[in-house]
């Protein structure tokens, strides 16, 4: 049933072509998504599981799990978990469409599919920079689970910096804390621009066939499956404002685990809540204002961002940090 917009001269109805635009559009340079898989949620606040390492399997004393004819099975306590609660608040930006915008185009659906794209790219980029924020503030994580590196420390000095190490040293501790090797890195261009040419991996691979330092090479020689190089920037001045571009992951390296599916009972260094509109995870709505003589597009997404593996400290032991990773 259509929905009254208060700002609107008619009825605002979700609009099943420009929400399957908008659905579609990820941008290949955000990764929250990489990080953070969306867990989608019959409520707008509830509560989910979290995780810490009091889940690892109990040790029993020798002999203990032996059972005599007719006796009762050792019993063991189940699962631990503690709860918290999410609030999935909505995000949502909108764009006007003038009729004389379609009327200047080959194509009637132009205006409208790059309108659609530019307000979806909006309410993407603002759970970008929540996440980007979230996942680089140390005192998220639980102690010994990030490193701040300084001066001949930082992989941008060839001579005396020892990336490898520093990577090793996050991936032993994630892997002492929940007996699981992070599976995803986060490596931002501005870093791996600087590290592609750090002698530490050059020496290991001047005998390879390929000679060139790739991705897949750098994650190897980590021993992590997936390594995410993201180079997406923006705008930080306000708008009327001489514009100041910058990368919204700049120079901090991330690791993690991520689970293969999401889910509320499986443990992952983070999840995105997601309450459908419409049963999407987004969509995109369209009403008529007479008096602008336009249409007006809207995007709406009702999430929150949650980092679920947690420490008794309610810090983050699923992901490590390394923050001032180059100069």
């Amino acid at each position: 049933m259509p929905v009254y917009d208060p700002r609107g001269g008619g009825n605002a109805h979700i609009d099943v072509v420009l929400s399957n635009i908008s659905i579609q559009i990820t941008n290949e340079e955000f990764v929250g998504g990489q990080l953070f898989p969306a867990v989608r949620v019959r409520k707008q606040s509830d509560k989910y599981y979290v995780y810490g390492n009091e889940n690892t399997i109990p040790a029993l004393d020798p002999g203990g799990d032996v059972r005599a004819p007719a006796a009762v099975a050792t019993e063991i306590p189940g699962v631990a978990v503690s709860l918290d609660t999410y609030f999935c608040t909505e995000h949502a930006v909108s764009i006007a469409v003038s009729d004389e915008e379609r009327e200047n185009v080959d194509s009637p659906l132009s205006p409208d599919r790059d309108g659609t794209e530019r307000v979806t790219s909006q309410v993407l980029l603002g759970r970008e920079l929540a996440i980007h924020t979230l996942v680089t503030s140390t005192g998220n994580f639980g102690t010994g689970y990030s490193v701040t590196l300084s001066g001949t420390d930082q992989w941008s000095d060839y001579a005396n910096s020892d990336p490898i190490d520093d990577w090793k040293t996050g991936r032993d501790k994630i892997h002492s804390g929940i007996f699981t090797l992070p599976n995803v890195g986060v490596i931002p261009y501005e870093v791996m621009s600087q590290l592609e040419d750090h002698p530490d991996f050059i020496e290991r691979i001047k005998y390879s066939q390929i000679g060139i330092l790739t991705e897949d090479l750098i994650g190897r020689m980590l021993r992590i499956s997936k390594i995410i190089v993201p180079g997406a920037g923006y705008n930080t001045a306000n708008p009327g404002q001489s514009e100041s571009l910058a990368y919204i992951w700049g120079k901090d390296v991330l690791m993690a685990n991520v689970p293969a599916r999401a889910g509320m009972k499986m443990p992952a260094f983070g999840y995105e809540f997601v309450w459908p509109v419409g049963g999407r995870e987004q969509v995109v709505e369209r009403w008529r204002e007479t008096a602008r003589v336009a249409d007006v597009i809207r995007v709406r997404r009702r999430y929150d961002l949650k980092l679920t593996t947690l420490d008794s400290s309610d810090k983050a032991i699923a992901g490590y940090l390394i923050k001032a990773a180059v100069a």
